[in-house]
């Protein structure tokens, strides 16, 4: 059997998922199941784990806006207790009033390349439009592993495409809300 990792990078699709749920709200969630997105990338592959990558909430959105800051960590909590998923956080740094994530593209490649030469994974499945993780792709190929991308359509990096084995387009309904499908259809 096939042994399948995903990597989500949370924070890039966190992005693209508000610029296309702008667009069209009916069709598109922010707060998606990450587990029922990676099992429906893996098919009838062994999904074996599931990493997700963001960045906890600013401190100042708890003080400007606390509705948005609960939703936020209610989030994270309702997927940090999904089965085979694991929360991996970044940071958060200021600089001249502007917020950047940090360390998060850093461990998703990191543990691509580390969980390859660990022979953790058959096939990683990469979810991100984010050219930075070429090297990741590179990283594990060399290992002697297959890599995929789940991408959206829009600003996708080409570099990104080319040096996986597979890209496949996300589809909205690779994205149920967390609240509609909070057990893993494989656990009912």
């Amino acid at each position: 059997m096939i042994r399948v990792v995903v990597f989500i990078d949370n924070s890039n699709v966190f992005k693209l998922l508000d610029t296309l749920k702008g667009v069209n709200p009916r069709v598109w969630c922010k707060q998606y199941n990450p587990l029922i997105l990676a099992e429906k990338l893996a098919g009838n592959r062994q999904l074996d784990k599931v990493l997700f990558y963001c960045t906890p909430p600013p401190q100042g959105l708890l003080r400007r806006e606390p509705d948005k800051y609960s939703a936020q960590t209610s989030y994270y909590d309702k997927v940090s207790k999904l089965p085979k998923v694991e929360v991996r956080f970044g940071t958060l740094t200021s600089n001249d009033g502007s917020l950047y994530e940090k360390n998060l593209d850093t461990k998703l490649t990191a543990d691509v390349i580390l969980m390859a030469s660990n022979n953790q994974y058959d096939h990683a499945i990469i979810v991100s439009n984010d050219g930075d993780f070429v090297s990741a792709v590179e990283g594990a190929k060399q290992q002697g592993k297959k890599v995929e991308i789940g991408h959206f359509k829009m600003k996708v990096s080409m570099d990104l495409k080319k040096s996986a084995d597979i890209t496949r387009r996300l589809r909205p309904s690779y994205f149920t809300h967390i609240d509609d499908g909070f057990i893993s259809p494989s656990d009912k």
